[in-house]
């Protein structure tokens, strides 16, 4: 009783204001507010208020069926259950007026907090990061013990109280109209492991710890014992890149986040049209062209020889496989990448033609979905001269960097060629000096061997690096056949 008055007293539906912390996403329709609540309520309460204007909405809402009430009901099993979700105190419904109905959830203010992936960032060294880490492996495992799957793994869902000293890091979880109750442990933990990855790749978490959450939750599982003893967590680098990709795509297209220099590359070339004009036109036609393009293949050719390549070759982006039959003169396999299908559907045929042991793969140069230490070359042409901003190119150096055994090659414009000149004389972006390269290099981890300037005076110049020596782990880097053709 002194609860319902407390909040009949405190709560105005139209007096809702913001409230710092709240999940960061805006949706239309749904307002995030906060009501200091008197004693003798010891807590504040927080409020999302769901506004149906839409006859589906209303219809939904009518028959106990809206987010509203989906969310209510989640909560409060999820509670009972002894799960770390914010208290539900109530589920208010306004009758019809205005626009349309109201839905108010009332539930208990957790207080200010930060996302997984900001607690990472902001952790003051590893004890501290693998604390939280352990402890959202533990999260992710108790909800798959008692049967959950809380299907929307978003980083903005996992609420991080800072900790204070030793305490150990706590985390609840918002937003819990998306769980299925009575699903199969196993399933549900390698569901819910994969799209957090996924998402904290999304971030721009560090490999490393993702793949320390993963080896974390096995650990958990283990020990948790019943259903989850034997648990044993699926090859997850490369379905977390992948979706991490498709989420990255998505926010672009709904213009939730303004696209990258790679990815109005990448949306420039998904087309058939622009594909084989880049193919037919740009190298084959003109002459200038398959003199730059001759030059390039012998360049490559060479430094392959003088290396002494001979395993697996990553080619991103592959484009419409200029260079497999490069590799494949070689005697060496090629793993072809690139985020359009289009291209990739050229360069199969090319791999064909060429006879080339060569597999193609739809990826992200940002998040390659290979294992560390898989190919003994990572070659990157015409990809960085596309990418003005230093964090960008770094992130895709480091990436060719991680999954290199020993050479880094790839390509930029060079500012202080004569078509650089021209170009910044032209108001055009003129491209990168030696010594920006020479500096995004090493922050990624490489060590510049040479750089190579494919003719006098070229603009286009490769560079050749050596990555950190390691030892390639499993047994392949895509965790399926290799030698396979496209």
């Amino acid at each position: 009783m002194p609860l319902r008055a407390t909040l009949a007293r405190t709560f105005d539906a139209d007096t809702l204001a913001p409230v710092p912390g709240a999940p960061s996403r805006s949706v239309e329709g749904r307002t995030y507010g906060r009501l200091p609540a008197q004693p003798p309520v010891p807590f504040d309460v927080f409020v999302k208020a769901f506004r149906y204007t839409s006859w589906l909405g209303r219809l939904r809402n009518l028959c106990r069926q809206s987010g509203a009430c989906r969310e209510f009901h989640a909560a409060v099993r999820l509670h009972s259950l002894g799960l770390p979700v914010p208290r539900p105190l109530a589920l208010v419904e306004e009758p019809a007026r205005g626009p349309g109905p109201r839905c108010f959830l009332l539930m208990e203010y957790l207080g200010p907090g930060a996302t997984v992936s900001e607690a990472l960032a902001a952790a003051d060294g590893p004890d501290r990061a693998q604390t939280l880490i352990a402890a959202t492996a533990r999260l992710l495992v108790t909800l798959a013990a008692a049967g959950v799957w809380f299907r929307d793994t978003n980083t903005a869902n996992f609420h991080v109280v800072r900790p204070r000293g030793d305490e150990p890091a706590r985390i609840r979880l918002l937003d819990t109209r998306h769980v299925q109750f009575g699903a199969d442990p196993a399933g549900a933990l390698t569901n819910m492991l994969a799209s957090l990855g996924a998402f904290l790749y999304r971030d721009g978490v560090d490999p490393g710890t993702v793949a320390a959450l993963v080896e974390a939750t096995a650990a958990a599982a283990r020990e948790r014992g019943g259903p989850l003893a034997t648990y044993q967590p699926e090859p997850f680098p490369g379905p977390m890149r992948r979706l991490a990709a498709a989420l990255v795509a998505r926010e672009i297209r709904k213009n939730r986040r303004p696209p990258s220099d790679l990815d109005r590359f990448a949306q420039r070339y998904d087309n058939t049209r622009e594909a084989a004009n880049y193919r037919d036109l740009r190298f084959g036609r003109s002459g200038h062209g398959r003199k730059v393009a001759a030059a390039e293949r012998l360049l490559v050719d060479d430094l392959l020889g003088r290396l002494g390549v001979r395993g697996l070759v990553l080619d991103v982006p592959c484009g419409t496989g200029r260079f497999v039959p490069v590799f494949a003169a070689r005697a060496c396999d090629v793993l072809a990448g690139d985020v359009s299908t289009e291209m990739l559907a050229l360069a199969r045929r090319a791999a064909a033609e060429a006879g080339a042991r060569c597999r193609c793969l739809a990826l992200d140069a940002r998040r390659l979905p290979i294992a560390d230490a898989a190919v003994d070359l990572a070659f990157a042409m015409r990809l960085l001269h596309r990418v003005r901003e230093p964090a960008e190119r770094v992130a895709v150096l480091r990436e060719l960097a991680r999954v290199s055994r020993r050479w880094v090659l790839f390509s930029f414009y060079n500012r202080w060629s004569a078509r650089g000149l021209r170009d910044w004389l032209r108001g055009r972006y003129p491209g990168e000096t030696r010594s920006a390269i020479r500096r995004d290099a090493t922050e990624a981890g490489l060590r510049v061997a040479r750089f190579l300037p494919i003719g006098p005076l070229a603009r286009q110049t490769l560079v050749l690096c050596e990555a950190t020596p390691r030892r390639a782990e499993g047994r392949s880097p895509l965790h399926a056949p290799t030698r396979s053709l496209c």
